[in-house]
């Protein structure tokens, strides 16, 4: 993190920027060995606020500042960008390296939002909450605060730059400017406040991220620069309110046990500690520790500290196999991230940084610029930035690189004698010794083609949107779109699972295969088990465009847990019957799919098959000299599947329906293994992976082609 200062005026106060260091040391130690925040992020906030934002308002006061924003753009993107660039590269490399697992899409959306500066957002809208670090969390989630800052930045300088144009075109006083800047910014702190507390003393992770909730410890430290000649402390109570305010920051993140207890009240605690060091003025011994120079040091390093100590901790904790950091690791990666954090300070930041002062008006610092490329430092940092310049690009094309490369994964073919997947029910062979594939870091990126299509509803999409046309205007049809014969797949993203079998099947014998597929909405019609409204109003109408279609069949699933939130064994939900009887009526064939185990706690003790079977391995076990990991990494039969199909009595009811009991296609007399025919089972902890799915076509084929009569 950074405050942006360059310079060092006789007005230097040492001992913040030995306050900035300890902030950092702070996040450091409680990331690394106490899984909290400390506070010490809200304390760097407000710095940035005293630091840039003071800065910028002190410009703004000169009768000749310039009113071109470029030039504080350019410097603040001098003083963040180098670093950030290197370690993001750095990051990709190093996950991709030890920790393949970690590099997923939505890594790959946060390294853009990384760089572009709106990560605390796109961590809402991932529904990231803020979390410890562990093998499940992401090597960027410490870069939303960098995200608030600049934010924050670029609300400074246009806020500063309207009171430059107020003095240099009308003749402002920087008194009149404070006048005017002071109630303002008081009153966004205000408000920024009261939003940050609306959730009372424990808020949520959106408020965490969000940049309203932080504006006010950011406009805070503005206020304090324009207000501090008044709130300057006797000097008799100066040294004790300055010892108070660091013990206040010392200690915050030991009574404070949430993270969304942030930035409300309880920000309090460390913000007032800082304020405190602030108008107590650099007296007092406590000061005098604060400014010295291992101190000193720490905060000239602290912004670089941040950024590397987060991505290694997550990194070589999964890359060991570990669910959170052990004692030793938690040091080795404190000493890695002190080396890394001083070598990028010294060769990244310092060089490349804007040294010379902001030009004022009559100045032409593009002309300079140009000229100092004439000599050998102007050269260097010229290189330097086309260096950082490349970086930014590669980190630009990671996204689609990997997208693509998942695509290659997906679309290749596996040899069915080395990979029967689920062949091996009807009597293949899996032979031994072999790798499973696709890679288990990769399969949870590899979807089914609806999603990827746009050929999915989503939840948050209206009732009455159906998926009518892909992402290319193209209409959202699978198999043989020109065949006489369809089939349509109905239900949520558990029947989504089955379109790669049935988009197979569809090309090899010729029919189509239309989707009604909506995220998190089983077809039900009716009184049901509790989808929501939406769910409920887009299955009526998807219901009756599917019997106006008159497709010689339909698939979906038939069962689902017996609980909500995806434990206990399967059963028949209330409206799942209803669609049945619907289709019967109208004598269109049903094809109804057990559903997959669903791997939710407690399932034994294993949350995710994956990523259990990865720990393994990143333990130092391979699969096949191990014990048996993928025994240790199954879970039992009896807690997702009951003894007999559920809806096989049901639908016997109904003259053209047929239930499929696919629980032998997943699972053993005992138990649901992770892997089956060398192919991992599971995409995550409740969806079926695409390579599995394609080698039940046969099984599948051999239900649906007589309801097509073949």
């Amino acid at each position: 993190m950074s405050t942006t200062t360059t310079t060092r005026s006789s007005t230097y106060r040492p001992e913040l920027d030995g306050l900035r260091g300890i902030a950092i040391g702070l996040v450091v130690i409680f990331h690394v060995f106490v899984g909290r925040v400390s506070g010490g992020v809200d304390v760097f906030l407000l710095l940035s606020g005293y630091f840039f934002l003071g800065s910028q308002l002190r410009y703004a006061a000169r009768r000749n500042a310039s009113l071109n924003p470029w030039w504080p753009l350019w410097r603040t993107v001098r003083r963040l960008l180098p670093a950030l660039a290197v370690v993001l590269i750095a990051t990709v490399a190093l996950a991709w390296w030890l920790t393949p697992q970690l590099i997923t899409p939505e890594l790959t959306s946060q390294l853009n939002a990384s760089l572009f500066y709106y990560l605390n957002w796109e961590l809402i809208d991932q529904q990231a909450a803020y979390a410890a670090a562990s093998a499940d969390t992401s090597p960027l989630q410490h870069l939303w605060s960098m995200s608030v800052q600049g934010q924050f930045y670029l609300f400074a300088i246009a806020f500063a730059l309207f009171f430059a144009w107020l003095v240099s075109r009308h003749g402002w006083t920087g008194r009149r400017v404070r006048r005017l800047a002071g109630p303002i910014l008081i009153l966004l702190t205000v408000l920024s406040f009261a939003w940050a507390c609306r959730h009372g003393f424990v808020g949520t992770p959106g408020n965490y991220y969000s940049t309203f909730a932080r504006m006010w410890e950011l406009t805070l430290g503005a206020v304090l620069v324009l207000y501090l000649p008044h709130l300057q402390l006797p000097r008799r109570l100066a040294g004790p309110a300055t010892g108070l305010g660091l013990a206040l920051i010392a200690v915050t993140g030991l009574i404070i046990p949430t993270s969304l207890a942030f930035p409300g009240p309880a920000a309090l605690i460390p913000i007032s500690g800082a304020v405190l060091i602030i108008v107590g003025g650099g007296h007092g011994n406590t000061a005098k520790l604060m400014a010295s120079k291992p101190a000193i040091w720490l905060g000239d390093v602290a912004y670089s500290l941040y950024l590397w100590h987060w991505p290694l901790l997550i990194i070589l904790t999964t890359a060991t196999g570990n669910e959170t950091p052990p004692l030793w690791l938690g040091v080795l990666v404190v000493a890695l991230s002190l080396i890394l954090a001083d070598v990028t300070h010294r060769f990244v930041e310092t060089p490349l940084r804007q040294h010379r002062r902001r030009p004022t008006a009559e100045e032409t610092p593009a002309k300079v610029a140009l000229e100092s490329l004439r000599r050998a430092p102007g050269q260097r940092r010229a290189a330097g930035g086309v260096m950082v310049a490349g970086l930014v690009a590669t980190l630009l094309s990671v996204g689609p690189l990997y997208a693509g490369y998942l695509s290659r994964i997906d679309d290749q073919e596996l040899d069915p004698a080395v990979y029967p997947g689920a062949r091996v029910v009807a009597g293949a062979d899996a032979p031994g010794g072999v790798d499973p594939r696709p890679d288990l870091a990769l399969v949870s990126d590899i979807f089914p083609a609806p999603a990827g299509d746009g050929c999915l509803i989503y939840n948050d999409e209206p009732h009455d949107r159906y998926a009518t046309e892909n992402i290319d205007g193209d209409p959202c049809v699978y198999g043989d779109p020109a065949a006489e014969q369809t089939v349509v797949l109905a239900g949520g993203s558990h029947a989504e699972t089955w379109m790669v079998p049935l988009d197979e099947l569809g090309q090899e014998f010729g029919f189509r295969v239309i989707p009604f597929l909506r995220q998190s909405c089983p077809t039900v019609l009716g009184e049901n088990f509790g989808v929501d409204a939406d769910c409920a109003a887009w299955n009526e109408g998807a219901v009756a465009q599917i019997i106006d279609l008159d497709p010689e069949a339909v698939v979906s699933t038939s069962t689902r847990p017996l609980n909500w939130d995806g434990t206990g064994p399967d059963a028949v939900p209330l409206g799942y019957e209803a669609f049945w009887r619907a289709l019967d009526d109208s004598q269109i064939p049903f094809l109804g799919l057990r559903d997959n185990p669903w791997i939710v706690p407690p399932a034994d003790g294993v949350e995710d098959a994956n990523q259990c079977l990865l720990q393994h391995q990143a333990g130092g076990d391979t699969f096949f000299h191990h014990e048996d990991p993928i025994l240790a990494c199954s879970i039992p039969r009896e807690q997702v599947y009951s003894p007999v199909d559920p809806a096989a009595a049901v639908l016997e009811q109904y003259p053209n329906a047929v239930a499929v009991d696919t629980a032998d296609w997943f699972c053993a007399a005992e138990t649901c293994p992770p892997i089956i025919g060398n192919i991992p089972v599971y995409r995550d902890k409740d969806h079926i992976s695409n390579a599995y799915a394609s080698s039940m076509r046969g099984l599948v084929w051999d239900y649906l082609g007589p309801a097509l009569g073949r």
